[in-house]
């Protein structure tokens, strides 16, 4: 009877006090430019274009102005990882159409 119990409250708990990891996500739609898109120490991200019939460029350029990333989108919602970036790190977009942008915090 003891045991039962023992085991009953065990599990109880561990249903209760269990917290689940939650992804948090925040995705927005760039046009050509030049953006600065974090304000935390370092994310990662992934892109894609989400114009049809448009070729256009993303470029990740670390603080000291060099290049970390290059991707040339032609191919509608193709999800492609960004890897991390930090904090310093700017995105250029260059062409007519518009990159989604994924940032997971």
């Amino acid at each position: 009877m003891k045991l039962k119990l023992f085991l009953t409250v065990i599990l109880i708990s561990a249903i209760t006090f269990t917290e689940y990891p939650k992804a948090i996500l925040q995705s927005n739609t760039y046009k050509e430019g030049v953006y600065d898109i974090t304000n935390t120490p370092q994310v990662k991200a992934t892109a894609m274009l989400t114009t049809p019939n448009t070729v256009t460029s993303l470029i990740l350029i670390d603080p000291n102005g060099n290049e970390v990333f290059y991707k040339k989108f032609d191919t509608a919602n193709e999800s492609v990882n960004l890897g991390t970036i930090l904090d310093d790190d700017r995105i250029a977009i260059i062409g007519k159409g518009e990159i989604a942008i994924t940032i997971n915090l």
